[in-house]
């Protein structure tokens, strides 16, 4: 299937002046702000569509959602090399977003965290390990260690992390979960860690051929129950 076909709905989201453009979707929860806020990052499949329900869960629950479309301007599926060569950028494309969150006054100086999926999992811990405005972070199977830092680097600087990942993951190796919470026990932070038992990549995604309705829900449940503890 063609991504593009299925793509997420986005806007701009940053002022005119603002390099590299944030590009994506935004989710409000009814009622009276302010609110904390999440930024959503998918996978290198692109923002597909579903991640509009995605973020519309989560503003439901009382988060202000904004769906990130870091590869508007890098294409969607990008190789080994390109991720590297991207990866600054993708980083800037991050303080962007929690900048534009952060002048939002439907938070009003309410907390900010990431959620990461895949390839969006490891930009979302890097990110995370710079930016001393993210209260948490939460790793749908990626691991740390992708760009410039290693695992142990990014550690020492976390925020609070919570780690979902499927035993059965054939992409991004369960190791790869263990890895990086080891790296944080070691360094003293916060980790929360689910394994769904004969999980495989992508086990939250409706639109991926391993998605497990039990494990969603549950995944779900847990990244709601965790944000509500540390975005405070």
């Amino acid at each position: 299937m063609d991504v593009r076909s299925v793509h997420a709905k986005t806007e701009r989201l940053s002022d005119p002046d603002v390099t590299p453009a944030v590009w994506g979707g935004l989710e409000v929860p009814h009622g009276m702000p302010p609110y904390p806020g999440v930024i959503l990052l998918g996978g290198s499949g692109g923002l597909h569509a579903g991640y509009e329900s995605v973020a519309r869960s989560f503003a439901d629950a009382g988060f202000v959602a904004l769906t990130l479309d870091y590869l508007a301007e890098t294409g969607v599926e990008p190789s080994p090399e390109a991720r590297q060569r991207y990866w600054l950028l993708w980083q800037a494309l991050v303080r962007n977003a929690v900048a534009v969150l952060e002048a939002s006054p439907l938070l009003a100086g309410r907390p900010i965290g990431l959620v990461g999926y895949s390839l969006g999992a490891f930009v979302a811990v890097s990110a995370a390990s710079a930016l001393p405005q993210v209260g948490a972070v939460v790793d749908f199977f990626g691991g740390g260690g992708w760009g410039d830092r290693s695992p142990d680097e990014e550690a020492r600087t976390l925020p609070p992390l919570l780690i979902l990942h499927g035993e059965a993951d054939s992409i991004v190796p369960v190791s790869r979960a263990y890895e990086l919470r080891d790296a944080v026990i070691a360094h003293g932070g916060e980790v929360e860690v689910q394994i769904y038992p004969g999980a495989g990549h992508g086990f939250s995604g409706p639109w991926t051929p391993w998605y497990s309705e039990q494990a969603a829900a549950d995944s779900f449940r847990r990244t709601v129950d965790f944000l509500r503890r540390r975005l405070q």
